[in-house]
């Protein structure tokens, strides 16, 4: 069997989809289900005033939930609270996260969940993660993962390859060892050739001017034989350059930590637990080293950070004995695209209200939708809002509702029938939609043309008869 794959960062545009995916939104609420903490009221805004372009096909909004909070009790009380925020770990930025105790800014931890797609790995469905905040708060750990490839604290050896072409030609530096995957696991950095026939394993890097290669032997150890090509086939051998290899032993933990250290797009501001990331990545090394036959780049695993995720912020209230206390919490939110029943798109958005169930009690909850003006109508949702204004819909309700909110937002006040039929002409045809009502309205204006040309040639022919 042979693998040959030549890794490349040019992406092919594609046509904007008809669909896009979002994900819910939550209260937050106690880690303890016992909390005698009760809410005495929630202010629940949703602002959707301030379109940013974004690179996402649908519309994003500041969600923030404003608690009046009570312990009723004569003892202080010190409650661990939790909410989910679903984020790539790569956007993922503190200025779009505010928690608030009395307007001054709490400290967090962010814990790592799931990926939150449902997607195919390995030819294998991988299941949607669970949303229940019971099993969220369930999943939190700081262990170590324990990997079935590899332990944490096994040693490898990690060589680096300075390489470097000795004349003004490019060079593709080609390392060619037989790799059995049963005793030996392979990592490398800056390769962007992998072909492998049986044991025999062959990877390279084109170097235009001097460069630092890695790899990161787990087992038994490799022999190397390094050779230079001038071409993309590697069938032009030269000599015209330099290499230098280097050799040291690493733990695991400690190279994948350097490693997340100098190429993770996670910003330094984030506050994510060092072990949280290293259960990342182990997992998802552990994964490919298992399906992989004991091979993967190490950029590839910088992917694991583009996936859409459960992530928990966790953080502590001190509460008083019989103290009232202001509790904020604001983020960003985005909602899940709909063109496949109508021309243009619905926005929906949900909301997880049951987690505030948590709570000794819960009363009065404000909620208030500010609309985009391009979406600026509610055209349904579980719960019956009052437009009040211009882009500006709002209810007041004693309790908790029975059932989660959701909302969709829409261009028109109402889907009208035209709307749906335009919606499955153009998902019938696709962007051939304008070039065929632009077709259609030409064929109307010839149609119009040639019948009045007719027209005028008979009233001519009329005024000529004798």
């Amino acid at each position: 069997m042979t693998l040959i794959f030549c890794f490349s960062t040019e992406a092919l545009a594609n046509s904007g989809p008809v669909f896009w995916q979002g994900y819910p939104s939550s209260e937050m609420m106690a880690v303890d289900k016992d909390s005698q903490i009760t809410v005495e009221n929630e202010d629940l805004v949703f602002n959707f005033s301030d379109q940013k372009d974004s690179s996402d096909y649908t519309i994003s909004g500041k969600v923030s939930a404003t608690y009046r909070m009570l312990n009723p009790t004569n003892k202080p009380q010190s409650v661990q609270m939790a909410f989910p925020y679903i984020e790539a770990l790569d956007s993922l930025s503190e200025a779009d996260i505010s928690i608030t105790d009395g307007g001054t800014l709490l400290p967090y931890d962010i814990y790592i969940g799931d990926a939150v797609q449902r997607e195919e790995v390995f030819g294998q469905n991988t299941q949607d993660p669970s949303l229940a905040f019971a099993d969220i708060i369930g999943s939190l750990t700081n262990d170590f993962y324990e990997a079935k490839s590899f332990s944490a604290n096994e040693k490898g050896k990690l060589y680096t390859i300075e390489a470097s072409p000795t004349t003004e030609q490019r060079i593709n530096l080609a390392v060619d060892f037989n790799l059995d995957f049963a005793r030996t696991k392979v990592i490398t950095k800056g390769f962007n050739r992998y072909e492998r026939h049986d044991k025999k394993t062959k990877i390279a890097a084109w170097c235009y001017e001097p460069e630092t290669l890695e790899i990161f032997v787990l087992g038994e150890d490799l022999d190397f034989t390094v050779k230079a090509y001038t071409d993309g086939e590697l069938k032009e051998e030269t000599d015209a350059y330099a290499y230098h290899i280097s050799e040291r032993e690493v733990e695991v933990k400690a190279y994948l930590s350097e490693y997340i250290k100098k190429n993770t797009r996670v910003t330094d501001d984030a506050p994510i637990i060092d072990t949280q990331l290293y259960n990342l990545y182990a997992r998802y090394l552990d994964e490919h080293f298992s399906h992989n036959m004991g091979y993967i780049p190490g950029e590839d695993l910088l992917t694991v950070e583009n996936s859409k995720r459960v992530l928990v912020l966790l953080y502590t209230v001190e509460f008083p004995p019989e103290s009232e206390k202001e509790i904020s919490v604001g983020y960003m939110t985005t909602g899940t695209m709909d063109m496949t029943k109508t021309a243009k798109p619905q926005y929906t958005f949900d909301y997880i209200l049951n987690p505030a169930d948590n709570w000794a009690d819960f009363q009065n909850l404000n909620i208030e939708i500010i609309t985009p003006d391009t979406a600026p109508y509610i055209i349904e949702s579980s719960i019956e809002l009052d437009k009040v204004g211009e882009n500006l819909y709002s209810i007041t309700l004693s309790n908790l509702p029975q059932n989660d909110l959701f909302f969709t937002l829409y261009e028109k006040e109402k889907i009208s029938v035209w709307d749906k039929v335009a919606g499955k002409f153009q998902n019938s045809f696709g962007y051939i939609t304008i070039l065929l009502a632009i077709a259609a309205v030409l064929l109307v204006a010839a149609l119009i043309v040639a019948t009045i040309v007719t027209v005028v040639s008979r009233l001519a022919n009329r005024h000529h008869r004798p």
